[in-house]
Order: C-alpha cells, then sequence, then structure tokens
C-alpha cells in the first residue's frame, strides 16, 4: 500500500524506476557487474592472451598519470570490434592499477553492433556507450539524421571520465575521420589524446573473433593535442577540419602500417 501510495504522488510519466532508491541500486549493482567483467577479463582473458600468448608494445603510457580524471577523450583508429578496448581497459585498469572509478573508463560502439551476441552485451555492460551512426549500419552505407541521444551519451561519457572513441566510425581499412568528433571536442572541451593501435587485425579469426597467436600488436598514445585556441573561437568548419588534419596525421591508416 505505501509503494502504490508513492507511486500516486509521482509526477505524471515518471517511471517508479525513477525513485531514488530504485536508481542508487541500479548503479550500485552495474558498478560491481562492470568491476566483475573487467576483473574477468583480466584474470581470464588479456593476461594470457595479450602478454603470453601474444605481445602488445605500448608506448606513452606514462602519460596517463597526468591525465585529469574526467573530461578526457582518447581518439583511436579502428581494427576490430573490441580487442582495442579491451586492450585499453587492461592497460588502464590492469597494468596501471588505477581505481576502477578514477577514471571511469568507456568506449563507444555503434547500436547496432553492439546487440549482436551475449559478448557485446557483456561488453556494453563493462561500459559501451552507444549511438546510432549516420552513414553506416551494419554492412550497409545510409543516410539518416545524427543521433542526438548518441551523441548525447557520448558527452557525458566523456564529462564524467575518460572515453575510448573511434573517429573513423567504422573498422574498414582508409576511412576517413568523422567531422561529428570536432563537433564534439569543441562542445565539451576535452583534453584530447590521440591513439595509434596496429596489429589487432592480425588476432582475428572469422567473425571478429579473435584467436591467433604469436602476433605482436602496438598501442602508441600520443600527447594531448593543444586544442586552446580551438576551444577558444566560436566553432567553424574550417577549424574542425584543421582539428580532423591534426588527428588524420596522427592516427590515420597511412601513419603506420595496420
Amino acid at each position: 500500500m505505501a509503494k502504490a501510495g508513492l507511486r500516486k504522488a509521482l509526477p505524471f510519466g515518471l517511471a517508479e524506476a525513477s525513485l531514488p532508491g530504485v536508481d542508487l541500486a541500479r548503479a550500485f549493482s552495474e558498478r560491481w557487474i562492470r568491476r566483475g567483467i573487467i576483473a574477468g577479463f583480466g584474470v581470464g582473458f588479456t593476461l594470457p592472451y595479450f602478454r603470453l600468448l601474444n605481445q602488445i608494445h605500448i608506448e606513452g603510457e606514462e602519460l596517463l598519470g597526468r591525465l585529469p580524471r574526467r573530461n578526457v577523450v582518447f581518439l583511436s583508429n579502428h581494427q576490430t570490434y573490441f580487442l582495442e578496448a579491451i586492450a585499453f581497459f587492461d592497460l588502464v585498469y590492469v597494468r596501471l592499477q588505477m581505481p576502477f572509478e578514477r577514471p571511469l573508463l568507456r568506449f563507444s560502439a555503434a547500436e547496432e553492433t553492439m546487440r549482436r551476441n551475449l559478448l557485446t552485451v557483456v561488453m556494453r555492460l563493462a561500459g559501451g556507450v552507444t549511438f546510432r551512426r549516420s552513414f553506416r549500419d551494419g554492412g550497409a552505407e545510409v543516410s539518416r539524421p545524427v543521433d542526438l541521444d548518441g551523441v548525447g551519451r557520448v558527452k557525458a561519457a566523456i564529462q564524467n571520465g575518460w572515453l575510448l572513441h573511434f573517429p573513423a566510425g567504422t573498422t574498414k581499412p582508409g576511412a576517413p575521420l568523422r567531422s561529428g568528433v570536432a563537433r564534439i571536442l569543441h562542445n565539451t572541451r576535452a583534453v584530447a589524446v590521440p591513439v595509434r593501435v596496429d596489429g589487432f587485425r592480425r588476432l582475428l579469426l572469422k567473425g571478429q573473433l579473435p584467436g591467433k597467436l604469436l602476433k605482436e600488436c602496438s598501442i602508441q598514445i600520443h600527447p594531448p593535442i593543444d586544442l586552446s585556441g580551438f576551444y577558444a573561437e566560436t566553432y567553424t568548419k574550417a577549424g574542425g577540419e584543421r582539428v580532423l588534419q591534426q588527428l588524420e596525421e596522427r592516427i590515420g591508416d597511412f601513419a603506420a602500417g595496420g
């Protein structure tokens, strides 16, 4: 009866799930589910697969300790659906042993990708931030309005912690960087850290599944790009293109073999 009375007292359209106690319980459970997934990946997958059966060489990891714990976006080229994200989680939380919520590391992914199977559901719980791409859906080219809700989720993830983001929006080699990333940077005033990954495609079997052994991969973390001038001015298309060019010079496919 008390719950029914409380539900009647709620404003119209406010769901029971929005009650403070329910939100707190959900946040608590999601926090520990995330911790369990990351710890499980570390013990059961990344330690044997990335360090014993294969090798990942990392450059620039010392930069991570000097970054603020919020409003940081890592802008990376994209070779696989999830291996780069898993490797980055391993770097931050297992190798460097940073606290799970300081920073709160997440990664961006296309919405349709995160609905594929049980693995994608697990990855979403570990820290996936989804959005609908305006130019591609699965393997098909499309043209549709920008997903403003998805953009909002990406911005919130940056503002609340660290986000690993893939400006090309696809694993296709040689794909151009999308202009939307420059707008996101300008709106969030985030610390922008370019990341170049190489060799992760060589780990894949069919269907984006990892499994190949005795391969070498690399993660190169560049110093943050100085965007103070870009942030100080009103956003312009020309200014955004200059930012994309700086990113392309650091993470574009021409910069190194992949």
